[in-house]
Parts: structure tokens; sequence; C-alpha cells
């Protein structure tokens, strides 16, 4: 009797898992966020560089998030990811792109306070080929803007 369950079991196994498709997914940005946002919340570099294609020098780093860095990142939007449309980066390396709009705070270091609300969008990769494919999804360009509110 417990073979056959056991047969049952197996069999179902190996069915569902030849059903499961095997499609490059996009990863849910609100991870790379997370990561990038609690690095630059923390002044931690190491963190941050492994977010971004082309992380910033520390020096440059700590100077553009001393005073302030962001939090509450939603993600409101992912533009269209068409894995045909291949570019190529400064150094010549191939790479899919992805687009993502969000909104966030913009959070006074000092205070802890929120100094104002801010949108924008970035534009995330995926190399193609070694070394660059090991990393995963990064961060490659990105535009912060005001959203005109403030935080009562």
């Amino acid at each position: 009797m417990y073979q056959k369950i056991t047969a049952a079991v197996l069999i179902s196994l190996f069915i569902f898992a030849g059903s499961c498709r095997n499609d490059d997914i996009f990863v849910d940005p609100a991870y790379v966020f997370t990561r990038w946002s609690l690095a630059v919340k923390v002044l931690d570099y190491a963190r941050y560089s492994s977010c971004e294609a082309f992380p910033k020098p520390p020096d440059v780093f700590r100077e553009l998030y001393g005073k302030y860095y962001y939090a509450d990142l939603i993600t409101r939007d992912l533009g269209e990811y068409n894995p045909a449309d291949v570019r190529t980066d400064i150094d010549g390396k191939r790479y899919t792109r992805r687009m993502v709009y969000f909104e966030c705070s913009r959070v006074e270091r000092r205070s802890g306070k929120k100094a104002e609300e801010m949108k924008g969008e970035v534009e995330f990769i995926q190399y193609m080929d070694e070394p660059g494919v090991r990393r995963g999804w990064l961060m490659y360009s990105r535009t912060i803007i005001r959203s005109g509110t403030t935080p009562d």
C-alpha cells in the first residue's frame, strides 16, 4: 500500500516538475531596491555597489548620501521587457534592460524625518555574458525628482 502511495507521489512530482516552464523571470525590483535603500541608509558601500552596474567611488557615495537617504520605496510600474532588445554598455558588454517606475521618500539623515516625497525611474540591466551575468539585475541609470509634495 505504501509503495502505491509513494509511486503516486513520485509520478505527481515528475509531472508537476515537467510542466514548469523555464522562462527567464524578471526578479522583483523590490528586492534590489530594498538592498540598495538599506545600503544607502546605513552607508554600506559594499552592499550599495553590489546593486549597481557602475557604482560611484566610495567618496562620491558618501557625499551623495551623507545628508539624505531614500525610504519607503514603492514600485509603481514595470516597463515592458523585450529579451530581443539587446544593447551594449560603454565597455561593449551585451545586456537586456527593463525600466522600473517608483515613488519614495527622501529622509534627512540627522533628524530621521521625511524631507520630501520623490518619484523616479530606474533602468535595470542584466548582462548576457560572463562575468556580469552572475550578478543578476543591476541598477544602471536612475532619475529621481521631487513629486511636489512634502510630508506634514
